[in-house]
C-alpha cells in the first residue's frame, strides 16, 4: 500500500461497479421511514455491494461474511466507514471489521501490515441510542451529549480522542487510526479531512 497506487479504486472493477453516495450508503431502513446517518454527497465504494459480489463469485451466500458500509479514498489513505443508527453491538462491529479487512486485502493483494500503515476506520453512531456507559459516567450523573462533549474536550486537550465501543485495540493492530463519531462529528471530520 505504498503511496496512492493501491488506493486508486478505478483499478479494481469490483469497486467501480459498487459505488454510491455516502448519504445513500448510510440509509437505515429498519424503521417506519428511512433515516440517513449523513447527508454527505461524497462518492464512496458501497462495500456491502462489494461483499455481495465477492461472496457470490465464490458461490457463497451474502450471509457468509459481514461488511462495513463504505470505503472512501483520500490523501493516499483508505477509510472504512460503518454507519450505525441503532444500538451498537460490539461483536457485530468487530465481525464487520474483520471480514471487511480480509475481503479488501484479498481484492487489492495487500496485507494487514499495509492497512496498519495506510487505512483508517470510522464508526458513525447515533448518540441518543448509544449513551456513555456507566463506567465513564461513574453512574452518578445523568448521561447526556454535553457530558460526552466535556470528556472529548479534555481528551482532545491531552492529545487524545475518545474511542468508544472497545474499538481502540484495533488502532495499530489493523488500522492507522480509529474514530468513533456522532453524526455531527462525522460531518466535521469530512469537512476537515475529506472535502479539502
Amino acid at each position: 500500500m505504498r503511496g496512492t497506487e493501491m488506493l486508486d479504486f478505478d483499478k479494481y472493477p469490483i469497486f467501480c461497479q459498487n459505488r454510491g453516495r455516502l448519504r445513500e450508503l448510510s440509509r437505515d431502513g429498519s424503521g417506519a421511514e428511512d433515516c440517513y446517518v449523513t447527508e454527505s454527497g461524497i462518492e464512496a465504494v458501497d462495500f456491502d455491494g462489494v461483499k455481495r459480489a465477492y461472496t457470490r463469485e465464490l458461490g457463497l451466500s451474502d450471509e457468509s461474511a459481514a461488511s462495513v458500509d463504505a470505503l472512501i479514498f483520500h490523501g493516499g489513505r483508505v477509510v472504512f466507514i460503518e454507519f450505525k443508527n441503532g444500538k451498537v453491538v460490539n461483536r457485530d462491529i468487530k465481525s464487520k471489521i474483520r471480514d471487511s479487512l480480509l475481503i479488501f486485502c484479498d481484492i487489492v493483494s495487500k496485507s494487514i501490515s499495509d492497512t496498519r500503515r495506510e487505512a483508517d476506520f470510522v464508526l458513525v453512531y447515533n448518540f441518543d441510542k448509544n449513551p456513555l456507559p456507566n463506567q465513564l459516567t461513574g453512574g452518578m450523573v445523568q448521561e447526556s451529549p454535553s457530558r460526552e462533549e466535556i470528556a472529548k474536550y479534555f481528551l482532545k486537550k491531552g492529545g487524545s480522542e475518545l474511542i468508544r465501543f472497545d474499538l481502540e485495540k484495533y488502532k495499530s493492530l489493523y488500522f492507522r487510526e480509529i474514530h468513533t463519531y456522532t453524526k455531527e462529528e462525522f460531518e466535521g471530520y469530512l469537512d476537515k479531512k475529506v472535502r479539502q
